[in-house]
């Protein structure tokens, strides 16, 4: 399917190498969990998607466009991962582009939804690779994830652990390889959650703003703020949140160990994806 702006692919079995998305990471993408034939948060990875085009300066698509394309997508597979990708389209070669380039779309589904082995006693290390601070494009899911691979490869050589936990250059706490984290400590009988800011690096994760949506909703104490790796210990409980895994409990982070989360896992067990 073809318009003035955009080409529509769906489940293609081949990309073209002229794609700039392939050769430069010149695109974003959203990763959607689908369940009985609904997208989950879909509106806010869309919203994401059209801030991340806006951002690198490719038109956005519209909500109807994405929406229309997704339920021809996920006819087959009403219960999939959703992968969408937006990339400036096609040129032969070099960084430069012609002015009225058409825009590539392509909606990919993944039939087999990876079981949650784990949704308790997680064991993070401390990757050895740093997050250093991009202003232009922190926030967003550009196609460029050379960092995560890194630290994926690195998650390869501690198979003891179960993910990595990301820091910046000023060794405060950022995210995991794909998931947002989150911190909790008890106070007498209250409980104050905590999350790092996200504002020159990092992923803005749509369950994690949906996390903040419903802690701020039920009225529990949320700081957003810089968490130092230093004071970890400080906490009581932690965890980590992720479109298609869901909400998921640490055991430790290197050896620091965390208290039992059952009392938090009650109080959030509707955000748990089984």
């Amino acid at each position: 399917m073809t318009s003035k702006q955009y080409k529509i692919y769906i489940n293609p079995k081949n990309i073209d190498i002229k794609d700039r998305g392939f050769n430069f990471g010149d695109g974003v993408f959203e990763t959607v969990l689908v369940k009985n034939n609904s997208p989950k948060n879909i509106k806010e990875h869309i919203k994401r998607l059209q801030q991340g085009c806006e951002l690198i300066k490719i038109k956005p698509p519209s909500l109807e466009l994405i929406l229309s394309n997704i339920r021809k997508a996920i006819l087959r597979y009403p219960n999939c991962i959703l992968k969408i990708y937006v990339t400036r389209g096609l040129n032969e070669q070099g960084y430069l582009f012609d002015e009225d380039i058409v825009h590539n779309i392509y909606f990919r589904t993944i039939p087999k939804i990876p079981s949650i082995v784990k949704i308790t006693g997680l064991d993070l290390k401390v990757s050895k690779n740093i997050l250093y601070p991009n202003r232009s494009f922190y926030g967003i899911k550009h196609m460029n994830r050379l960092e995560q691979s890194l630290v994926a490869h690195e998650l390869l050589d501690n198979k003891k652990y179960d993910d990595m936990l990301l820091v910046n250059d000023k060794k405060n706490i950022i995210e995991t390889i794909s998931s947002n984290i989150f911190f909790v400590k008890k106070v007498k009988s209250r409980l104050y959650f905590y999350t790092p800011k996200i504002d020159n690096c990092g992923i803005e994760g749509v369950m994690r703003n949906e996390v903040i949506k419903w802690l701020r909703k039920k009225s529990y104490k949320l700081v957003i703020r810089s968490i130092s790796l230093r004071k970890v210990q400080e906490y009581d409980y932690c965890f980590i949140t992720n479109s298609i895994k869901g909400l998921r409990f640490v055991n430790k982070i290197n050896s620091i160990k965390f208290s039992d989360p059952d009392p938090i896992l009650r109080i959030l067990e509707g955000l748990v994806i089984s």
